[in-house]
């Protein structure tokens, strides 16, 4: 199992799924693929791009366990498992033990909000009831709760596989980074899409977005950038993404424009969640961007 990664960019993939709720296996396998051929450092599976929390459970580890198969070892691969409690974490692992997954990823309990100690106590409840190493996933806009510096001090010192976390958060981040209070590979993953390019030269060189997944070609561009010192092509690149992203944010349901967008790339299955009815009236603005930003010829 790869406990840690290289710099570089990290897909929130999206989760096709059919008729039935089902994953529809050889769009997904594709879409890992190209992201591994355009350079992903990691792999998120069942994010909230990945609409974690409107999939069967029971189709689960199906879903994770196609993610890591595909992948083969090349990239870590993290897997979102988030849950309102303790206990439904827990089976939600348990139904998982057996997958070679880099870390398990969970929010804070979303049905209302938490305060720290309930944070502190669900993040450790978790980590200590499994095998596998766990990453916090920092989404106060959807969960209603912050998750902080000084929490996630408190989960690390309690719990070794407690391993990273993904957030939005540059302030928290740098803290980690510069305090010297984590482990050395406590892994930060950043999710503020807006401004990754600014940030990667202050060392914020593990960067994670769903749009990652219908962008390959701009994001791969934008990591050889990046490394080179090309902050003029790596701007234009991210841009490129944020057009897109801003264009899908237009429409009524963003996540039903995102299945717009993926079967234009040749990824086909249902995207968003089954109440949300499809839009395939923003088909052609958004083949027209993806032309226009090279994600499509």
């Amino acid at each position: 199992m790869q406990k840690y990664m290289g710099k570089g960019f990290i897909p929130a993939l999206g989760t096709p799924l059919d008729d039935n709720g089902r994953v529809v296996e050889e769009s997904f396998r594709k879409q890992i693929e190209d992201q591994i051929k355009a350079g992903a450092a990691g792999l998120l599976c069942m994010g909230s791009m990945g609409i974690q929390a409107f999939i069967d459970p029971a189709e689960c580890p199906n879903i994770a366990r196609i993610a890591v198969d595909q992948a083969a070892g090349r990239v870590p691969v993290f897997v979102g498992a988030m849950d309102c409690t303790i206990a439904g974490a827990i089976r939600r692992m348990k139904a998982m033990d057996d997958i070679d997954v880099t870390a398990f990823v969970f929010t804070t309990p979303y049905y209302s909000p938490v305060k720290r100690p309930q944070i502190i106590r669900f993040f450790t409840g978790i980590a200590k009831n499994t095998k596998h190493n766990v990453m916090a996933y920092d989404l106060p806009g959807v969960t209603q709760s912050k998750i902080t510096y000084d929490m996630l001090k408190e989960i690390s010192d309690t719990c070794p596989n407690f391993i990273g976390v993904k957030t939005a958060d540059e302030q928290m981040i740098r803290k980690i980074k510069t305090w010297g209070e984590f482990p050395e590979n406590f892994l930060t993953c950043f999710s503020g899409l807006d401004t990754f390019d600014v940030c990667y030269p202050f060392g914020f060189t593990n960067y994670l977005d769903g749009m990652v997944s219908c962008c390959p070609k701009n994001f791969e561009k934008m990591d050889k950038a990046l490394l080179s010192g090309d902050m003029a092509t790596a701007s234009q690149c991210l841009t490129n993404v944020v057009k897109l992203r801003d264009a899908m944010a237009g429409h009524p349901y963003l996540l039903a424009a995102y299945t717009e967008v993926m079967h234009l790339l040749g990824y086909p299955g249902r995207f968003h969640p089954d109440y949300a009815e499809d839009e395939p009236q923003c088909r052609e603005e958004m083949r027209r961007i993806l032309v226009e930003i090279g994600e499509l010829e």
